[in-house]
């Protein structure tokens, strides 16, 4: 039973990190079919290794990790191509494309909160606009405002869910680094 439930666990975790490992290898790699390959390597090598993974722990992290030996086995055995990034380059590419994660995931959790604090109609706008098939132009006929004048009023809710979310955002970190363990010795610091 405890093999199922770890097999369990993985393809749960795997289903809500792929399109994110996806990225990650393709920030590396630029190649979509070149990267669709090493996506299918990482994934199985990950499979093979979940037993090293550290349940409770960040999955993402760990996966991308995979992934990133993962492109630099590729490279190794792409040698001869003469069009491909220097190892310092793909180094520095995997730790901003890492580093950039953090900030799009704290976006995202802020999201439905600045949402919730929008007035209904701007609310509905937005669901209308990007959350439904329906196009400015539908929208347009259907709320009898002018192309126009809906896409200033996208601009001024995005301009304010864009500012929600950098508060949030600026909190939050704020909040993580006040609640860092200080050391008392000026030996650490």
């Amino acid at each position: 039973m405890a093999d199922r439930d770890r097999t369990s666990e993985f393809v749960a975790l795997f289903a809500a990190h792929d399109r994110g490992i996806y990225k990650y290898i393709l920030t590396l790699l630029i190649d979509p079919n070149i990267t669709q390959e090493v996506f299918q390597e990482t994934s199985l090598t990950m499979w093979r290794k979940f037993d090293e993974f550290e349940p409770g722990s960040n999955f993402h992290a760990w996966a991308c990790r995979v992934a990133y030996f993962e492109v630099l086995k590729h490279r190794q055995t792409q040698r001869r191509d003469r069009l491909r990034f220097n190892d310092d380059l793909l180094f520095a590419l995997a730790e901003e494309r890492a580093a950039g994660e953090d900030l799009l995931q704290a976006r995202r959790s802020a999201l439905p909160d600045c949402m919730s604090k929008l007035p209904p109609a701007d609310r509905d706008l937005i669901v209308s606009r990007y959350a439904s098939e329906e196009t400015i132009i539908d929208i347009a006929r259907r709320t009898g405002r002018s192309v126009h004048t809906l896409y200033k009023s996208l601009e001024r809710i995005r301009r304010s869910l864009m500012e929600c979310i950098e508060e949030f955002v600026e909190d939050t970190e704020g909040d993580r680094l006040n609640q860092e363990p200080q050391s008392d010795n000026i030996l650490d610091n």
